[in-house]
């Protein structure tokens, strides 16, 4: 194995947005199967995507790492602990997922680009992924409780996140 180009600590806080991608992947298979068991098929065809997206992210990070002349750990991953029944519950959780990974990355960017310039080209992409993220599911959270006494608003939702998938 090569020198590192980037320092340990830069190094781990990667690695730990690995742990974070690779979790949201597991969790949107979660999420996929909780809402498959319900009905909600648009939103399992969704999150199945959303998914795969997850896990793209995760091999970016990991190829980032690897042009750095570092080899990825990877992580354990814990298994779920919730099981959503309604669909506001699974874009609650989602919402809530990626909420946490934005401030993650946020706090990450003030911390290393400084000092690793060439870190901010890679995060800049992750930023605006997890601000578009998190606008989505809040638009989604806002639909829902905006029309709750609409008897139709998860059939609704459904339709839309199936479009999206």
């Amino acid at each position: 194995m090569r020198k590192p180009l980037i320092d340990k600590s830069c190094t781990s806080k990667i690695e730990t947005a690995i742990k974070y991608e690779l979790g949201h992947f597991y969790l949107y298979k979660h999420l996929a199967i909780c809402m498959q068991a319900v009905g909600y098929f648009g939103a399992m065809d969704y999150f199945l995507a959303e998914s795969k997206e997850e896990n793209d992210h995760a091999l970016k990070h990991i190829n980032f790492l690897n042009d750095m002349g570092v080899m990825a750990k990877l992580p354990s991953l814990s298994p779920e602990k919730e099981v959503p029944t309604e669909l506001y519950e699974a874009l609650e959780l989602a919402f809530e997922n990626e909420k946490d990974l934005l401030d993650y990355y946020k706090s990450f960017y003030k911390e290393e680009v400084l000092e690793n310039p060439e870190i901010a080209e890679h995060l800049n992409f992750y930023i605006k992924t997890q601000v578009e993220a998190v606008g989505f599911y809040g638009d989604m959270l806002s639909l829902m409780e905006s029309e709750k006494d609409n008897k139709n608003v998860c059939m609704i939702v459904d339709s839309k996140l199936k479009k999206l998938a």
